[in-house]
C-alpha cells in the first residue's frame, strides 16, 4: 500500500497517474500513519514481518534490495 504524506490530494492523484501505480493508495493528510510506523520523511519503506516486526528505510531502495527484503519476510 502507497500511502502520502505531503501534497494535495490533486498532487497525490497526480503522481498516482503519472507513474501509473496499481496499488491501494491513502492520503495521510494528517501524518498519523507515518507517525505510526515512525517515519520521518518521504520516500521511505517500512518491510513489516507477519510477527509485527518493523525495519523503516528512509530513502528509495532498489528493485533488488526491495526483492531481498520481502523474500526475507517471506522466510
Amino acid at each position: 500500500m502507497g500511502v502520502a504524506w505531503n501534497g494535495s490530494s490533486s498532487d497525490v492523484e497526480g503522481f498516482i497517474d503519472r507513474h501509473g501505480l496499481t496499488f491501494s493508495n491513502v492520503h495521510d493528510t494528517d501524518g498519523s500513519i507515518f507517525a505510526s510506523f515512525r517515519v520521518s520523511g518521504q520516500p521511505a519503506w517500512v518491510f513489516q514481518s507477519a510477527a509485527g516486526d518493523r525495519e523503516v528505510v528512509i530513502g528509495a531502495p532498489s528493485g533488488a534490495e526491495i526483492e531481498t527484503r520481502l523474500a526475507a519476510l517471506a522466510g
